[in-house]
């Protein structure tokens, strides 16, 4: 626990003329509170006056003549704060920045720490700011639980907040890469203005999925309740009599999907098409109609805090799991306007590329060939099998897991990891250097200075050790592709207003009047590779047109632009 710092601070409402303070600070904290129906209730700014004393303006409900000039204000997840104000007719701030954002840019924050040794909370926290003012100021503060049925409590209660988020940024502010000012906090806006665009949804096509979904579960006639663990063990190890080869936690045999995928049994493999159907059900049907606004159209939230990789990831509802194929017609663009979709080229494999420096994949690229197709033609493969072994070499695939999944002796996947690596010479290098820096230091960064600890290498156990060393292999390639795609956003955002309305991994879609569509694509194809080069690798796309998802991601829409 750090040494308490001095967070006494005088509550001052210098309020005047629609001016927050007196004296314009060189910055600004600024927190809200809000009740069910999103009115503001208190909230505050805190800041420091000419002196160096910490003082803190104070307020109650929405004052919409109040104005934040350009004073950087900094709030702790700040979307949140904005959209408060938005709700309340206030003027926002022109200079975000943000405490939270700026944790998971010093690797400050909980990861996925797989250790269950001697560690402990040393290792494991959380982005919110009541543990982070604890741990990195020493203070002390309330929990929301503890007051919110307490008027009397809440000034201090807010005060607090922005008290300590003023502190948390003041302290990091001289350490803090230099992602987060030129990729995270640029990117802030870019994910609010998609977030409010949404996408819009057919709903025809949603009920007639849902629909058949019905249709098909209602079909199942199963002999045993497929969610009940103790049914589904006792057939699979009484009624079957298999031997137990994987275990929980609690020592008991184990009937997670990995293990039931293995077995070669009619009840089984019905239980597993129930479960995935109710699944899908349940994650696109219900999910999405619950989440369907009343004018069409989906709002997913974008999240740049909740990856160890430090790529985005979508909540209520996830769009980023919505598997290739039919569910991409749900996604439409609404009378006048088309679907234009920018999918990046071989992402992963050119930042691959362009990390490990092979002259092999480089000359491929520069040759514009696959590199599927390369390595197919190295290796002696078909294409499919070239691209599996690609992905499994990107996560520093083992002997062990190529034998699995090309049903191989482990000798023979050692001997065409060897084959790999005699193709491609500095895959190999880059490997090692991978695997020692892990060691050595249990955190990597990837090319723009984005960290990732690697707390899983402080395990006592090595099979949780080797998994930190394919993470510091994979981390740098996964991040950096998705450094790769934010830049993208970031430019196309600010300097031409493109209309995004969704990230996905490696796509990016834009809803674009019908009229323009075409020479918009042509110009998105050629625009997007000059945006980013990474030692002398560039980073193309691959566009299509439609009228919903599906349709600008098939293949033949590329070639009709």
């Amino acid at each position: 626990m750090p040494q308490s710092v001095d967070a006494s601070y005088i509550v001052v409402n210098d309020t005047v003329q629609g001016s927050l303070t007196t004296a314009t600070p060189k910055l600004m904290a600024l927190d809200t509170e809000n009740d069910e129906a999103g009115t503001l209730g208190t909230w505050s700014v805190a800041y420091r006056d000419k002196d160096g004393e910490l003082l803190v303006s104070s307020f109650y409900k929405a004052d919409k003549d109040a104005d934040f000039g350009d004073c950087p204000v900094v709030m702790h997840n700040a979307k949140w704060d904005l959209r408060v104000l938005r709700r309340n007719g206030m003027r926002e701030p022109t200079n975000i920045l943000d405490t939270m954002i700026a944790s998971y840019c010093m690797g400050l924050g909980k990861q996925d720490i797989k250790d269950t040794g001697k560690s402990g909370d040393q290792m494991v926290g959380g982005l919110g700011l009541k543990y982070l003012a604890r741990r990195n100021l020493g203070m002390r503060m309330k929990e929301w639980k503890e007051v919110f049925n307490k008027p009397e409590e809440m000034q201090q209660y807010n005060a607090e907040d922005s008290v300590a988020t003023y502190l948390l940024f003041e302290k990091w502010k001289p350490n803090l890469p230099n992602h987060f000012w030129n990729i995270d906090m640029p990117l802030l806006p870019v994910l609010m203005a998609m977030e409010d665009r949404g996408i819009m949804v057919d709903p025809d096509f949603l009920r007639s999925y849902a629909e058949n979904l019905d249709e098909r579960l209602a079909m199942f006639d199963l002999p045993l309740n497929p969610y009940s663990v103790d049914e589904v063990r006792s057939y699979v190890y009484g009624t079957l009599g298999l031997e137990p080869t994987k275990f929980t936690d609690t020592g008991a045999p184990s009937i997670d999907s990995d293990v039931l995928e293995t077995i070669d049994d009619p009840v089984v493999k019905t239980i597993l098409e129930y479960k995935s159907l109710s699944q899908e059900k349940n994650t696109y049907v219900s999910n999405y109609t619950q989440q369907l606004g009343l004018d069409g159209r989906i709002r997913t939230e974008f999240k740049q805090t909740s990856t160890a990789t430090g790529r985005l990831s979508s909540v209520r509802p996830n769009l980023q799991n919505v598997t290739k194929g039919n569910l991409r017609s749900l996604f439409i663009a609404p009378e006048g306007k088309l679907i234009v979709r920018a999918d990046y080229n071989q992402l992963e494999l050119r930042t691959f590329a362009a990390l490990t420096q092979d002259p092999s994949m480089l000359e491929a690229l520069a040759r514009d060939r696959k590199i599927h197709q390369d390595t197919a033609d190295r290796m002696g493969m078909s294409y499919d099998d070239a691209k599996v072994l690609n992905f499994l070499m990107l996560y520093a695939g083992t002997a062990w897991k190529i034998s699995q999944e090309f049903h191989i002796p482990i000798d023979k996947g050692q001997a065409m990891i060897d084959s790999y690596y005699k193709a491609y010479p500095g895959i190999r290098k880059y490997h090692n250097q991978q695997i020692e820096i892990a060691q050595s230091e249990r955190k990597v960064y990837n090319y723009f200075g984005r960290l990732r600890r690697l707390d899983s290498m402080y395990a006592e156990d090595w099979r949780v050790r080797r998994e930190g060393e394919r993470e510091a292999i994979n981390t740098p390639i996964q991040g950096t592709g998705g450094e790769v795609v934010k830049l993208g956003m970031i430019d196309l955002h600010e300097k031409h207003s493109a209309p995004m309305i969704l990230q996905v991994h490696d796509e990016l879609l834009f809803e674009v009047d019908e009229r323009e569509a075409k020479e918009y694509a042509h110009w998105l194809e050629e625009y997007i590779p000059t945006l980013v080069e990474i030692n002398g690798v560039r980073f193309t796309v691959d566009v299509g047109i439609g009228k919903n998802w599906l349709e600008a991601a098939e293949k033949e829409n590329n070639t009709k632009l």
